[in-house]
């Protein structure tokens, strides 16, 4: 059922952003509309977004606070993801309650935030932050069981008494009237694909590759054997207790306090992200047309969220 698949790859993709430590992009389903962030929130997200403060538009802490991509200024905010995916909701609820059918999906909004928007530059360079580090390792605070979120998925699935008809309504009415209404986030996302490949192909640049081989140079020496600050989290998945993740271990611990340490001792958060300015500089001006349209396209998207909230009165 596609509510359902949806749902699980929002909790898969919850996944990956606990249990790897870098990503430059975050990808949107294309067919019908609807994100793979969407509608997939836990009550265990739910209280930990209540703890959280919101990521803001430039980070306030760690090896990248003051540091913003050129591109992001051509992406969606998470927080404006959220009120668009919300308001999606809202005009599919009530285009299902006139089909005869029950959807009610958590607000989008109560989801763990992981970055102000898909650039995430928290993490865009692996973990950057030496107090989170010393207190949670490589997990994201107040993070929930994946099992315990499929969970409750399957538990509004039964509640909804989900059935092909039921699939038929929201695919073929409800997630098109939206369309209409809100407007589909990222049909394609060039903003997304520039951010991915200006990450890539930096990455590759000789001041980035003597930064990366000094950092590795630094964690060796500190005794721990991490090939890259890109996947240093996989080697530490999340431990479940209970509702959500645990403590870190002290192993983990040491690891990512030198790991940070280290990129610190080898500017490395500096010279990739210097890198990424430069080369994102001739990336807008080659795209520039493409950039402008998106740029609008976005504006149009919140202008109509909101525009339904409002009449919804769930702004």
């Amino acid at each position: 059922m596609l509510a359902k698949s949806v749902r699980v790859a929002a909790a898969a993709a919850a996944c990956a952003t606990i249990a790897t430590a870098a990503y430059a992009t975050t990808q949107h389903s294309q067919g019908n509309g609807r994100t793979t962030a969407q509608a997939g929130a836990s009550h265990q997200q739910t209280e930990a977004a209540q703890r959280l403060p919101q990521p803001q538009r430039v980070p306030q802490h760690g090896l990248v606070k003051g540091m913003r991509l050129p591109v992001e200024d051509y992406m969606l905010s998470n927080a404006d993801t959220a009120q668009i995916e919300d308001a999606r909701s809202t005009v599919e609820s009530a285009c299902m309650q006139r089909q005869g059918f029950t959807f009610n999906p958590p607000s989008a909004r109560d989801t763990v935030p992981a970055g102000y928007d898909e650039a995430n530059m928290e993490r865009r360079y692996g973990l950057t932050d030496d107090t989170v580090a010393r207190t949670h390792g490589y997990q994201l605070p107040g993070a929930a069981d994946p099992s315990q979120e499929q969970a409750e998925s399957d538990a509004e699935e039964k509640a909804e008494n989900r059935t092909d008809a039921w699939d038929k309504a929201l695919d073929e009415v409800c997630i098109p009237e939206a369309n209409e209404k809100i407007g589909i986030i990222n049909p394609t996302d060039p903003v997304g694909d520039l951010s991915a490949q200006s990450f890539e192909a930096t990455k590759t640049q000789a001041p980035v590759t003597k930064a990366l081989a000094a950092w590795s140079a630094c964690v060796n020496r500190a005794g721990h054997a991490v090939r890259s600050p890109l996947d240093a989290a996989a080697a530490f998945p999340p431990a479940v207790a209970g509702r959500t993740v645990s403590r870190p271990s002290q192993a983990e611990v040491q690891t990512a306090t030198a790991d940070v340490t280290c990129k610190k001792s080898s500017r490395l958060v500096t010279v990739w992200y210097t890198a990424e300015v430069a080369y994102q500089a001739k990336q807008i001006g080659a795209h520039r047309k493409q950039l402008q349209a998106q740029k609008a396209h976005n504006a149009k998207l919140i202008d109509n969220a909101r525009a339904v909230l409002a009449t919804s009165g769930n702004q």
